[in-house]
């Protein structure tokens, strides 16, 4: 069996021939892919020894870390197996980097945008401008990141699309999960309501609104912050852990509008009030 598998895949001078090299480049190929499943297992089992041990931003970072680690490695790895095919063929790839150069290369082969991507891929986690799990907006597309590697960005929005977008696109960053953010209610109320006894109401019905684990700073009750010819605004705002903005918001609206109508304050309808 040996003897006409040899039969097959060398020539008549002990060399390989065609389908030899094909074979040969194809082996090469499937041992690569395996080496890049086999790290990528190393690298996920080292992740979970770590997470329990982190806080939930911490750990966010380390996937991230993690996850363009692969992508760099298997990157070099593919690099590599592609230099070794192109040497099984006869190609003299020492010459070619010479003379050109890995970036030359790239370009040659048309992956101008490909370069383009993976360096601003290691600017954005050298700058740590967002992280796996992270809300953001970028390049127009707005969603919580699943994925991020040396060349795309992949976001899922909130009708649950997934969005791939190239890291040379990312020119800026509205990342929602960065620092203090802001729960804030805009409450309209008819001109011929009494204004200061709902700003009374409203102080007194959100202080049970402080206790919420995500509040870091107490709901304060701005007043009358707007006129519009059919009603006035009151303003409602405060500080919450990145991320329950959102989710404050809502429980902020439903306990204003529960304690306005209990006491006969009409709320309108906010696009009727304001005025654009």
């Amino acid at each position: 069996m040996f003897d006409k598998l040899k039969l097959h895949l060398m020539n008549e001078a002990g060399g390989l021939n065609t389908l030899g090299r094909v074979a040969l480049a194809a082996l090469y190929l499937v041992i690569a892919i395996v080496v890049i499943k086999v790290i990528g297992i190393i690298i996920a089992r080292l992740a979970r020894k770590k997470y329990d041990k982190l806080r939930a931003i911490d750990a966010k970072r380390v996937k991230t870390v993690l996850s363009v680690m692969k992508s760099f490695v298997t990157i070099i790895i593919i690099f590599t197996w592609f230099l070794s095919a192109l040497r099984i063929f006869g190609v003299n790839t020492s010459a070619i980097i010479t003379t050109a150069g890995i970036g030359g290369i790239a370009i040659s082969f048309g992956a101008k945008s490909l370069v383009e991507d993976i360096i601003s891929g290691i600017f954005l986690m050298l700058e740590d401008s967002f992280v796996i799990g992270d809300d953001i907006t970028v390049a127009g597309k707005t969603g919580i990141v699943e994925r991020i590697s040396l060349r795309t960005t992949t976001i899922r929005d909130y009708n649950g699309e997934l969005h791939v977008v190239p890291n040379g696109e990312i020119r800026v960053v509205t990342n929602r999960n960065k620092n203090i953010q802001r729960a804030l209610i805009n409450v309209p109320i008819a001109y011929d309501a009494d204004a200061k006894k709902a700003v009374d109401l409203l102080t007194e019905a959100l202080k049970p609104v402080n206790d919420d684990h995500a509040v870091i700073e107490d709901v304060s009750v701005w007043g009358i912050t707007d006129f519009a010819s059919s009603g006035i605004v009151i303003t409602c705002a405060a500080k919450t852990i990145p991320g329950e903005q959102w989710r404050v918001e809502r429980v902020m609206r439903s306990v204003a509008l529960g304690v306005l109508n209990e006491n006969n304050i009409r709320v309108l309808d906010k696009s009727i009030v304001i005025d654009k």
